[in-house]
């Protein structure tokens, strides 16, 4: 619609009656439907009397109300004495009803209203834009666009009235859902939302604040809530064991966040949530936790994983768990230990594995139902630390380097050539599982004495199962504790090496001195090994080289000496091996 000046003049005694029969129409009986024609005539109304002419006569000397204004302020005045009659029609009705009949009566009439206010907003949106915003910009403070006016009205003529009565109508309700009946979650949502929606800021209209939800019925629910399941956990858990208490809980918990999407501001959330936990769980905790033990001695499963779920809400309400935790792995693992300490003192299959029994199940117990929480994943590994270190084997060896001794034979058997190896896959589990202990044990240094030793044998007679394995089980170790711990490991490999490369001139050198033959008569093969990297000993008594491999050892440190002048040789007699074989002639009958 053009703006223009009517040509003429509109007095307001004219068109209100029209205009007031069709906001009541809209307010009573919107749903009958509203023709837009009829819509028309009402905007039209609105508009031609805020554009009418007036005489200037009219007008205050030194006035600085403008023409808009003058005829906008009576107009927006019988709109707000029309809406105040409404607001007493409704009230008066509302005072004769109580709890559930009370807030169908009132969320009715909201949504009713404030339906119908914003378009009958639309049809004062002329003044709105014009006389309603002059103000405005002008700093009157009492003045707002009408869809906001209708709010105001609404929270100063009926709310006011009837906000205590209602509030404890909602809080009844919600109660009696709480105790297990079926309500109209509606009917709650609608009424709270408008709690919502009146928190007008008069001051700065477009500035929604929460100040009538909070202090005119968040505070009176949390009250409740927590009266109310001050006395529910009480007497339920005087009345039932801990794990059909942390159940109970645990759904009264879900219930409230349902509460919370169903029909409760967002804003609640914190503030309800922290008071269920302080009543429900931090009330209670003592009890909660002296079932833990027992929890752990019966592998209650469900209720460690529930009962973490539950306390880990609380601020440090796991810790005095974790002590429990670690003191309990402790034990079960030196009970596990004792019941085996006459074999496995001697069997280092027997003694890793009842370890690994051990971890893995509180290991498994920590993932799964303490969901890797760092505390108790601290204290599994002070306990496996303790027991590892300090078990009956130990004792009974009157030394805590036994533990890494029969680790370190564990992992011999592993690596050493057998038909009971298993297949790569389940060997690199097992080399896992053998640096799950090695990663408790406290003294790492004996390990390495006593596994070097081991590598030192099955490299010299040929018997580790792979290479590769052994090369892997290096690298995990020197993950674990870095270079400097297996940089004699690694030599000794690299030893390993260089002797077959030298084997191999050794028997091209033999070659050149028989002519072309290089026939020794007998096979002979020598590992050169560093002293520093190998942790051999030198032989203990005379041996006497038997004559017949005698000129290939003087062989071979003449090519040896060509090859690396002024080193050394030392024979390890002691460590050499022979086999003598022969062929038998036979004839067949």
């Amino acid at each position: 619609m053009s703006a223009h000046v009517a040509t003429k003049r509109v007095f307001l005694d004219d068109i209100w009656p029209d205009l007031e029969g069709g906001i009541s129409q809209l307010i009573s009986n919107l749903n009958a439907g509203f023709p837009r024609k009829r819509w028309m005539e009402l905007y039209t109304h609105v508009y031609n009397y805020c554009t009418t002419s007036r005489p200037n006569s009219n007008r205050k000397i030194g006035s600085q109300i403008s023409g808009a204004n003058f005829v906008g302020e009576e107009l927006y005045n019988r709109l707000c004495d029309f809406l105040k009659k409404h607001m007493l029609l409704l009230s008066k009705e509302a005072e004769q009803k109580q709890d559930d009949a009370l807030l169908t009566y009132y969320t009715k009439e909201w949504e009713r209203f404030t339906t119908a206010m914003r378009y009958i907003n639309h049809i004062f949106e002329y003044l709105n834009r014009h006389w309603i915003k002059r103000e405005s910009d002008d700093g009157k403070k009492e003045v707002f666009d009408v869809e906001n006016l209708a709010l105001v009205i609404w929270k100063d003529n009926l709310f006011q009235q009837q906000k205590k009565r209602l509030t404890a109508a909602l809080l009844a309700l919600i109660k009696k859902e709480r105790n297990g009946e079926q309500i109209n979650t509606h009917l709650v949502k609608v009424c709270i939302q408008g709690y919502v929606d009146l928190g007008i800021n008069k001051d700065k209209i477009r500035e929604k604040t929460l100040d009538v939800y909070k202090q005119t019925f968040e505070d009176d629910f949390i009250s409740d809530t927590e009266a109310y399941y001050v006395a529910e956990s009480t007497h339920f858990i005087d009345t039932n064991p801990v794990s059909e208490y942390m159940k109970k809980v645990e759904q009264r918990m879900a219930e409230e966040q349902r509460r919370i999407q169903q029909y409760l501001h967002p804003s609640t959330e914190r503030e309800l949530v922290e008071k269920c936990d302080r009543v429900l769980i931090e009330k209670h905790i003592d009890t909660m936790r002296g079932d833990f033990q027992k929890m752990l001695s019966d592998d209650k499963t469900e209720d460690l994983t529930r009962i973490f779920k539950l306390l880990s809400r609380i601020p440090r309400g796991l810790d005095p768990l974790r002590a429990t935790f670690e003191k309990h792995v402790t034990q079960i693992g030196r009970t596990a230990i004792q019941n085996i300490v006459k074999t496995a003192f001697k069997d280092p299959v027997q003694y890793v594995e009842q370890i690994l029994n051990v971890y893995k199940k509180y290991g498994a117990l920590v993932t799964n139902s303490f969901k890797n929480d760092t505390g108790f994943v601290a204290s599994l590994d002070k306990a496996c630390r303790s027991f590892i270190n300090d078990n009956a084997v130990c004792k009974l060896a009157k030394s805590p380097s036994k533990s890494p001794e029969l680790l370190a034979r564990f992992t011999d058997g592993l690596l050493k050539k057998s038909a009971k190896n298993p297949e790569e896959q389940e060997m690199e589990q097992l080399l896992n599982d053998v640096m799950t202990v090695f990663k408790y044990i406290e003294d790492k240094d004996v390990f390495q004495t006593f596994y070097s030793k081991m590598l030192a044998k099955r490299l010299i007679h040929g018997s580790s199962a792979s290479e590769d394995l052994e090369g892997v089980m290096i690298g995990k170790l020197k993950s674990a504790c870095g270079y400097e711990y297996t940089s004699k490991l690694q030599r000794m490999f690299t030893d390993m090496t260089v002797s077959r490369e030298m084997l191999d001139k050794f028997k091209s050198f033999c070659e050149e001195q028989s002519g072309g033959s290089g026939n020794l008569g007998h096979d002979f093969n020598v590992l050169v090994l560093a002293t520093g990297s190998w942790p051999l000993q030198p032989p203990s008594t005379n041996f006497a080289t038997p004559k017949e491999l005698a000129p290939a050892e003087s062989l071979f440190v003449k090519f040896y000496q060509g090859q690396h002048s002024g080193r050394k040789l030392n024979w390890l007699h002691q460590l050499s091996k022979g086999a003598n074989s022969r062929i038998l002639p036979f004839r067949m009958n």
